[in-house]
């Protein structure tokens, strides 16, 4: 279901006017976020902004009883249809010199079944503030718990994580990686 789809039937089907008006909140910024940046855009800036994860030289994963001292470059994935926390465990290199300049909560789809984190490039882009994007060179994915009650929100349809923001160099042989949709 789209955003715009989603906050129709939110709209229809909510009867707490409360809740209704958190939601409808929620998924509009999303929205506005969304329609902010085209395709292109979000390739360009997919090529100067690159996924970290935490772990060893050997694994890396989101999951909070991961290494917390670590934080590894990992491979390039299609940055919209394939979430590289779901698939990526091997660490490229380890990413240094990066600098923390924000802390955000995001909201992620899933693809298919709610049951699975799958959160994507495309929407840690999308929901970094316009004020940092041109500084941003890496972001994380955090989240406190693998229990996905407690990391999906059924009225929004999204799971909610905490990405983090990173300014610092881009390695050349990361930065060369190619970015694809």
């Amino acid at each position: 279901m789209s955003t715009r789809d989603q906050i129709e039937f939110i709209k229809r089907t909510t009867r707490n006017e409360d809740v209704k008006t958190k939601l409808i909140t929620i998924l509009e910024k999303l929205l506005k976020q969304e329609d902010s940046m085209t395709r292109k855009e979000i390739l360009n800036y997919a090529k100067k902004i690159k996924p970290v994860m935490r772990g060893t030289a050997e694994y890396v994963a989101l999951s909070p009883e991961i290494e917390k001292e670590n934080l590894f470059w990992i491979p390039a994935y299609p940055i919209h249809h394939q979430s590289f926390s779901y698939v990526c465990h091997h660490p490229l290199k380890k990413a240094e010199g990066l600098k923390e300049i924000a802390r955000l909560t995001t909201y992620h789809t899933y693809g298919g079944y709610h049951g699975f984190l799958r959160p994507s490039t495309d929407e840690a882009i999308i929901q970094c503030p316009k004020e940092i994007l041109d500084k941003v060179c890496a972001f994380e994915f955090q989240t406190d718990t693998l229990d996905i009650r407690k990391i999906y929100h059924a009225g929004l349809d999204r799971h909610i994580l905490t990405t983090v923001y990173y300014e610092g160099s881009l390695p050349e042989d990361i930065a060369a990686q190619e970015v694809s949709w």
